[in-house]
């Protein structure tokens, strides 16, 4: 299904899993080594390169199959090739639908393709392959942190929705007197002064780790009222996203000027009178229970785009442990949380790296 094509492969973590009668009943659908598979709607840059591991698996309806006839083709170099953001802003502009973008064979089919001889394309697979390794180390590096994290607050804390370590009962409410939000702000490509606004693109909370650069740059008029500029100490909400990353929390560590939320991003605003430690906060709102219970509470009939309340947020059920223990939990993972940010600005200057050796790949200058 389109969920399970990351980074130009098949990602198993949350893959379904069918029955031998329906592989045996839906064999034209069956999967070969070489095929690639483009996710049909939605994210229409999404694909996967099947190999020997998946060959024999169905392609999902979700789903577009193509199977190259081209000898003179290495499937890793069309792998990196059709990875660039190039491709896949060439697909999302003549994929089809006004609410959802879709893919149909024809526009497929119709993806310009350029490539050297085999050899050299062989060449130039290797080199980024290379890169692309030490982009996946760091990626399993923060992976392994973010469970290292999860870990202490699951030991610490158990499930709060279910509260199976008894702790006084309560609401979300309780701690969270509202989210403060911005404005729908059409953004100006043409404006490249470092002294105009930015507005904070979802992308800028998903992972997990605020990302002040993921931000548009706003009209040169444009004046940001005060109660919507991000500030060091923010605890972000993602309000509306994928059902898997809808209601996605990060901290803002840095200083930050001049950046501004959009409408689909919240900031916490605590209780006064009962203000809870925020990064034992991002921890419960991170947790596998209480993201299950944001995306059950989530409302919208598009497989790309779930939307939450503020009212459906507050009234969530939880335990609430006393602020001591979360205090105590912060101290434990501060180390954890300034290794997961060096790893991410690793991550960010390998990502750089890698975009600029790609570009020369495919320009003839590698």
């Amino acid at each position: 299904m389109p969920q399970d094509l990351v980074g130009g492969r098949v990602s198993v973590a949350k893959i379904a899993r069918v029955h031998q009668d329906h592989v045996d009943r839906l064999s034209q659908h069956a999967l070969r080594s070489g095929d690639i598979v483009f996710s049909r709607r939605g994210d229409v840059g999404r694909f996967a390169v099947i190999t020997e591991r998946e060959s024999g698996w169905l392609c999902g309806t979700g789903c577009i199959r193509i199977r190259l006839s081209c000898p003179d083709i290495n499937i890793d170099y069309i792998r990196h090739f059709l990875a660039r953001k190039q491709t896949s802003d060439w697909l999302l502009f003549n994929a089809k639908g006004i609410t959802m973008p879709n893919l149909n064979t024809e526009i497929v089919r119709a993806i310009p393709i350029a490539y050297p001889p085999l050899n050299e394309q062989k060449r130039i697979a290797a080199v980024l392959d290379k890169a692309d390794q030490l982009r996946q180390k760091r990626r399993q590096a923060i992976a392994l942190l973010d469970s290292l994290t999860q870990s202490i607050f699951l030991e610490m804390f158990g499930d709060l929705i279910e509260n199976d370590k008894s702790f006084a009962a309560g609401r979300i409410s309780d701690w969270v007197e509202d989210f403060e939000t911005g404005k729908n702000l059409a953004p100006d490509p043409d404006n490249s002064d470092p002294l105009s606004y930015r507005v904070l693109k979802v992308s800028a909370v998903t992972s997990g780790i605020f990302k002040a650069e993921e931000a548009k740059a706003l009209p040169k008029s444009y004046g940001a009222p005060l109660n919507h500029l991000i500030h060091k100490g923010d605890l972000l909400f993602s309000r509306a996203n994928t059902a898997e990353l809808i209601g996605a929390t990060a901290m803002v560590h840095t200083d930050c000027e001049r950046i501004v939320l959009p409408d689909k991003i919240w900031r916490f605003a605590w209780n006064a009178k009962n203000k809870p430690n925020p990064l034992f906060v991002h921890g419960m709102f991170s947790s596998s229970s209480f993201r299950g219970e944001i995306s059950k509470r989530a409302t919208g009939t598009s497989g790309s785009m779930k939307n939450i309340s503020k009212e459906k947020v507050l009234n969530i059920r939880i335990g609430m442990p006393e602020r001591q223990l979360q205090d105590d939990f912060a101290k434990r993972i501060e180390a954890t949380q300034r290794c997961r940010l060096n790893c991410e600005n690793q991550l960010n200057v390998l990502e750089a790296h890698f975009s600029s050796l790609q570009h020369r790949a495919f320009s003839g200058q590698l």
